[in-house]
């Protein structure tokens, strides 16, 4: 994956993990995505992820790779559908 994609997906994933701690969404999720996707992701793969995770924890916001910018995280009824709709997608390619 590229080093964007794979900023966007860890910024994502600690957005959900705030999500879970809001009861926004389903508590565990992100833990278990997370472990399932790890044999398919690279060295550099995981340090990018872990970097995204890093700065969207800290900062409350989430890399869109789209439009190559960091965006405001809430972690309301809105943004965590939206976390929700990523976390989806990352399962149904799992599926594939």
């Amino acid at each position: 994956m590229s080093r964007g994609v794979a900023i966007s997906a860890g910024s994502f994933f600690a957005a959900a993990m705030r999500c879970e701690a809001e009861n926004l969404i389903t508590p565990g999720q992100a833990d278990n995505l997370l472990n399932a996707l790890a044999p398919y992701l690279s060295k550099s793969d995981k340090a990018n992820m872990m970097a995204g995770g890093a700065r969207g924890a800290k900062d409350s916001q989430v890399f869109v790779e789209a439009e190559k910018k960091w965006m405001t995280f809430t972690p309301d009824a809105t943004g965590c559908y939206h976390v929700q709709s990523v976390l989806d997608d990352y399962k149904g390619q799992l599926r594939e």
